[in-house]
């Protein structure tokens, strides 16, 4: 295997060895040899890749945002009813927060305040955003019950996202397709008049593509991933 695309694969089995240990310890209690052995790589590869647990942190936040950015730009895109666009994407978010521990401690990594860290834009704000521009559309379009406030209704909507998120850290089951569907079959009276909630699957009609290299993808606790490859040297 070329020298470069060895090091790409030792980079990134490294942040997901990370996020692994950031999504299970949390970041303050994760240390370097946690990721070390999670990784099964010698600290000379951890350390030609990354100089200090941030610097691992800012990486996995940053596949993160780049993951929620995706997924952003695809909410926003025209296709039928904007409301089943939300209800749909919503679902894509609880498959891919329980089933991608990357992007998932990514998002646990933008809430945690770490000392001398730089810090990392929490991913509601843009949803919360999307989710207004979303509504402004369907509002446009008729699909809201009169006189709904748009900005408001975002409000709401990114609450239960979040609230969702946040209780699932503790306990995945939030994140089941029964569980988003429950939800959404409550907040629908609240958005849309009865012929319009008739039209609509709160189930979901569609997934978010598979996440950027699916195969080392969340597969259970540190150490436990199937063909974890040996002790790495450097790059």
């Amino acid at each position: 295997m070329p020298r470069q695309e060895r090091a790409e694969r030792t980079r990134e089995q490294i942040v997901r060895a990370a996020a692994v240990c950031f999504d299970t310890r949390g970041f303050g209690a994760t240390s370097l040899s946690d990721i070390v052995e999670a990784a099964r790589v010698s600290k000379g590869a951890l350390y030609f890749h990354f100089t200090s647990k941030e610097k691992l942190a800012q990486a996995v936040a940053a596949q993160a945002s780049a993951d929620w950015r995706i997924i952003l730009r695809a909410a926003r895109a025209p296709g039928g009813p904007v409301l089943q666009v939300l209800i749909d994407t919503t679902h894509g978010l609880a498959h891919r927060i329980r089933h991608d521990v990357v992007f998932r401690a990514g998002l646990r990594l933008s809430d945690e305040r770490r000392p001398g860290g730089s810090g990392h834009p929490g991913a509601y704000p843009s949803w919360r955003r999307a989710v207004a521009l979303l509504l402004a559309r369907a509002g446009r379009r008729g699909e809201l019950l009169p006189g709904l406030d748009p900005a408001q209704a975002a409000r709401m909507l990114t609450a239960a996202t979040a609230g969702v998120e946040m209780l699932s850290r503790h306990d995945r089951s939030w994140l089941a397709t029964a569980t988003v569907t429950h939800v959404w079959e409550s907040l629908l009276p609240a958005l849309a008049s009865p012929d319009r909630i008739g039209r609509l699957r709160p189930s979901g009609r569609a997934t978010l593509p598979a996440p950027r290299g699916a195969g080392l993808r969340d597969r259970g606790r540190p150490g436990e991933r199937a063909g974890s490859p040996g002790r790495a040297g450097v790059g």
